[in-house]
């Protein structure tokens, strides 16, 4: 199994830090009021799709009405309430859903366009009537059919519309659960037909013993910077570290500190090497940490001869002496300005397909002109 491939939320039967999200969905499963969708809501990589999956392997588990009907004693034993949402790491329905087989889970996500091989930006209307079809038929297992969608985010219009109408008319023993990174983007409609978990980005002490867990060998140091750089999101720390990261980071800051007058070879082989076909999500990483990068820089100066207390760690020595001295150069609001252009870059980067490499070298030289104006 590749690495990366063994820590797919699929894969993932371990969930920390959202106990109460769990607790919320067990207590309505053993109050036998369970909800016929549930919204799981939160930033990007903080365990949602895992969450998800938890679930639908614990209905898949235990399916309806399983100990209910006349016994021996009649009605006179009450039906004993679940304590946990865990489930047997062996048990036959575990190792389907592991190996994207079980006939009772539908999972629908950006499928790939056909004429370009790449994944598409949007969930399309097809691929969410998929949801009607598999929901009216009958439970291989006569329990429950569950349906993950990840994420509502990345719905078109006509998407979210078919979406609505299965929720108009949910048929029984169905449960849907949609991930959703930024809810208040949803039509109303659709939310308030869901019953709602949001998730919160979890603390440093958790990423990190998550991070722990899932990487043994990795030394403590470059734990602690990988969790500095994720804001609570464990899911891109595992991103981060198997895209070796900090190293990238690193790059960047190296950059970074030699403006304004910027060394040009060093930035043409950066750019090569996050852009070229083999880099993989290296180009949409170097802007997320570019963005971080500005957005911790920020935070840091701001704090800078205030009684606040100080709460960002450093991911990388030297980091915070360049953030003092490129905050210094350019006023705090000027840097926001020079962020937002920066994210209108990356979106018409993405919108017209634009050369990914000549991106990186504007956005560069985007921040190189500033320091040097003022």
């Amino acid at each position: 199994m590749e690495e990366t491939e063994k820590f797919l939320p699929r894969k993932t039967l371990d969930l920390i830090g959202h106990e109460g999200a769990e607790g919320l969905f067990l207590d309505a499963f053993n109050a036998g009021k369970i909800h016929h969708a549930w919204m799981i809501t939160g930033p990007k990589g903080i365990g949602k799709a895992t969450l998800a999956y938890k679930m639908a392997r614990f209905l898949l588990n235990n399916p309806p009405g399983e100990d209910e009907g006349p016994g021996l004693f009649g009605d006179v034993l009450e039906k004993v309430a679940l304590t946990s949402l865990d489930t047997n790491i062996e048990s036959r329905e575990n190792s389907l859903i592991s190996a994207s087989s079980h006939a009772d889970l539908l999972v629908v996500e950006r499928t790939e366009d056909p004429k370009t091989g790449k994944l598409r930006n949007n969930i399309l209307v097809d691929d969410v009537r998929r949801i009607n079809d598999f929901f009216h038929k009958t439970s291989t297992a006569g329990g429950w059919r569950v349906a993950i969608v990840d994420t509502a985010d990345e719905m078109n219009r006509n998407a979210a519309n078919a979406i609505l109408k299965i929720l108009e008319e949910p048929p029984s023993n169905s449960i849907l659960i949609i991930l959703a990174h930024a809810p208040g983007r949803l039509l109303p409609t659709i939310k308030s037909r869901c019953r709602m978990l949001p998730l919160k980005p979890l603390k440093s002490e958790t990423v990190k013993e998550i991070l722990q867990n899932k990487f043994p060998d990795m030394e403590e140091h470059f734990i602690d910077g990988y969790v500095a750089l994720t804001n609570g999101s464990p899911g891109k720390a595992i991103s981060l570290i198997n895209h070796d990261g900090l190293k990238l980071y690193g790059d960047l800051l190296s950059l970074l500190s030699s403006m304004p007058d910027i060394n040009v070879p060093m930035m043409h082989q950066f750019a090569d090497d996050i852009t070229s076909k083999k880099s993989g999500d290296m180009f949409q990483l170097f802007y997320e940490l570019l963005s971080r990068f500005i957005s911790r820089m920020i935070r840091h100066v701001s704090y800078q001869g205030t009684s606040h207390i100080h709460n960002i760690n450093p991911a990388l020595e030297n980091e915070f002496a360049l953030m003092e001295k490129m905050g210094t150069i350019i006023p705090l609001d000027q840097w926001a300005e020079l962020w937002e252009k920066i994210a209108e870059k990356m979106k018409e980067t993405d919108a017209l397909n634009m050369d990914p490499k000549q991106t990186v070298l504007d956005i560069l030289n985007m921040i190189s002109a500033a320091l040097r104006l003022n």
